[in-house]
């Protein structure tokens, strides 16, 4: 614990300077129409509309709401901590354990809305994430909550996307649409084009211990 305090210290001046930079420039952008675009190594969680490199902070991005823009990593982001502290807080929720049309709507609301935060590349997270899109790989041991994501979603607990294209693994899946592969203990969706394999599956068309398709 005492560990971790002294990483988040360390990151602190340099979260601040990361703000005040991108406050200066996002001045700028409201002038000059220009996005705030960073290089190589940058702090989050960060204002700037696209992160190239490595993003490497306690939280992510997402934790900035106010913003009517999509920030965008590309390459690796990295969370200490994430946005997955707030997990508990959704694992008892019977809208969690199950999604439906009305749910989704309610916690993903219009997909056509802007977006916060997307992430392309690698993402990984202490806890877990809680963000729109991800494309490529997302690894966490805790919990993570996506709006999508087309590749591989890896967390030894929970995964809870609305649309999975790819691959996901964890002892509980639960996603509104599936297209292809659930790996774990327990595995939820609504719409399976696919399969799925664990302890126990469902689908809209049929509950099958072991293998269901």
């Amino acid at each position: 614990m005492k560990s971790l305090f002294f990483v988040l210290l360390l990151f602190a001046p340099l979260f601040s300077i990361s703000q005040e930079l991108d406050t200066i420039n996002e001045v700028k952008t409201d002038t000059t129409n220009k996005k705030i675009n960073r290089y190589g190594l940058w702090v989050l969680p960060s204002q700037a509309h696209n992160i190239f490199g490595i993003a490497l902070g306690p939280i992510g991005s997402e934790a900035i709401c106010n913003k009517y823009y999509t920030k965008k990593s590309h390459g690796l982001n990295i969370q200490l901590l994430g946005q997955g502290f707030f997990g508990p807080f959704y694992v008892f929720n019977t809208s969690f354990l199950y999604h439906n049309d009305t749910v989704s709507k309610i916690v993903y609301g219009d997909s056509a809305r802007i977006k916060r935060v997307i992430h392309n590349g690698i993402m990984i997270s202490g806890l877990g994430t809680f963000s729109e899109d991800i494309n490529g790989i997302s690894i966490s041991p805790f919990i993570s909550m996506n709006h999508k994501v087309n590749g591989i979603s890896f967390n030894l607990f929970v995964n809870n996307i609305h649309k999975l294209n790819g691959l996901g693994i964890a002892l509980f899946n639960s996603t509104y649409q599936t297209k292809g592969l659930q790996i774990g203990l327990v595995n939820k969706t609504n719409n399976l084009k696919g399969l799925q394999i664990g302890l126990w599956n469902v689908n809209s068309k049929r509950k099958l211990p072991f293998i269901n398709w």
